[in-house]
């Protein structure tokens, strides 16, 4: 946790004239979002100050992360590093110049490059067999379409490749919740913003035609 983030975090709470505690950084202004307990306002704040940072020599991520779960996947995708314990997820076909090296970083990202270079799609052969297929459910693709040599090593991943993926899919998990949130709270602020308009075009409109001094008419 670097400095920044630690000031920002025993700084009193800022309240507002109703003692709710809210943002105060500028880009949540002039209508900012209130907190009920302090560890919202503090999850809220990450996304202003994205305390997780990259200290690697030339990394040209100059903007943090949100939480460290972001920061460990861009270490380790882009850096390379905790990457020794993990199982190289390589493409099954010996002719494509991804099946050796590095490989992918995750399954998503071998299950996609299947689909557009080698023509695979999620649905082939859907319904045919009634066996529990765990290479089907890892990347869309039937045993009969990858290479028999490759299917007998994919049966059994590694513990640290199943803990790596459970913890992707956390962090997608995180991040989905994360914009989520954002999404419901500028939605909120919008109806506000709406009610403040509306007020304001209320107070500001000609009286009704009834309340109007009536015009003579002669007898």
């Amino acid at each position: 946790m670097d400095g920044k983030r630690q000031r920002v975090r025993t700084r009193a709470l800022p309240r507002n004239a109703d003692n709710q505690i809210y943002c105060d950084h500028q880009d949540c202004q002039p209508m900012p979002p209130t907190f009920r307990r302090p560890c919202e306002w503090s999850k809220h704040m990450d996304k202003h100050d994205r305390p997780f940072r990259c200290h690697e020599p030339g990394c040209n991520r100059g903007q943090g992360f949100t939480y460290s779960g972001g920061l460990l996947r861009h270490q380790r995708e882009v850096h390379k590093k905790y990457t020794n314990a993990i199982t190289p997820i390589v493409c099954p076909y010996t002719d494509c110049n991804r099946s050796s090296g590095n490989g992918f970083t995750r399954r998503e990202n071998l299950r996609e490059h299947l689909r557009r270079r080698h023509r695979h799609t999620d649905d082939v052969n859907r319904g045919t067999s009634t066996v529990v297929n765990p290479w089907i459910t890892e990347v869309g693709v039937p045993d009969n379409h990858l290479p028999a040599a490759f299917v007998d090593n994919c049966r059994d991943d590694s513990p640290s490749e199943i803990l790596s993926e459970a913890n992707d899919k956390g962090h997608l998990r995180n991040e989905f919740k994360q914009l989520l949130e954002e999404v419901q709270e500028q939605n909120r602020r919008l109806k506000e913003l709406e009610h403040t308009v509306a007020a304001l075009q209320s107070a500001i409109a000609p009286s009704s035609p009834l309340q109007l001094t009536k015009q003579y008419v002669p007898s």
